[in-house]
């Protein structure tokens, strides 16, 4: 069987011109209807002068920052259908008409594990990087991480490979390779009706971006991937950090 991608993560992060990030605290969030105020908080908020962070235990978690908001929910075995922060994100900028917003980027994440502890490197190494001298230099194997971009018909979109090691409990950690996709759009609409409906086309067109990041991933990297007998099984909820 061959592997195929576990996506464990969808990020998206709006550039705007001058945005002050104490604007986006949970008062603003609960009272402007953005967010449920039935959302638990998973942990104490941080508010400071350059960072917002508000994290949830439904797996939602919101950063503001100068100049920009990043609206990210964790997957692991919801439904696509489930996943809500495309609406969190469309109900925020329609809070904030005003705000100069340039850019947004959509931004899903995923993973591929491998039990052999040299795995996730053979993967590199063997399927994507030809072979060469460069590999024999150093005391251990060389690590690799690789970037990216394509040009699509309406955006970038930008792939970063590297391996590292994902938590799967408190006591195990296996090898990994993370796939880190960005869907880059640029807004250079000024009139603020139209870059706001612009804006909005963006945020509703994120489950096509997410099918094209999987479809990338798993028929053009992983297809000729053979899995091991040993491979963790898709579908066990796993730390999103490496």
């Amino acid at each position: 069987m061959n592997k195929i991608l576990q996506t464990q993560e969808l990020a998206i992060a709006i550039t705007a011109k001058n945005l002050n990030p104490s604007i986006i605290n949970l008062d603003f969030l609960t009272y402007s209807s953005i967010i449920s105020s039935e959302l638990k908080l998973a942990r104490q908020p941080i508010y400071t002068k350059n960072l917002t962070q508000l994290v949830f235990q439904s797996g939602i978690a919101i950063v503001a920052q100068p100049n920009r908001i990043v609206f990210a929910e964790t997957i692991d075995t919801k439904d696509i259908q489930e996943l809500q922060i495309s609406k969190v994100a469309a109900k925020c900028i329609e809070k904030l008409p005003n705000v100069e917003y340039k850019a947004v980027g959509i931004n899903p994440k995923g993973f591929v594990t491998f039990t052999e502890s040299n795995g996730a490197s053979n993967y590199l190494l063997n399927n994507l990087l030809a072979s060469g001298e460069w590999r024999e230099f150093g005391q251990t194997p060389v690590k690799a991480a690789i970037q990216l971009a394509y040009t699509l018909e309406s955006s970038q979109f930008n792939l970063t490979i590297n391996e590292g090691l994902l938590k799967v409990s408190e006591e195990k950690s296996v090898p990994a390779v993370l796939f880190s996709g960005n869907f880059d759009y640029k807004i250079s609409i000024k009139e603020p009706e139209a870059r706001l409906k612009d804006l909005h086309e963006i945020l509703h067109n994120w489950k096509s971006n997410l099918e094209t990041y999987k479809q990338l991933i798993n028929e053009k990297f992983l297809s000729s991937v053979i899995a091991d007998k040993n491979t963790i099984p898709f579908g066990i909820p796993i730390s999103p950090s490496v």
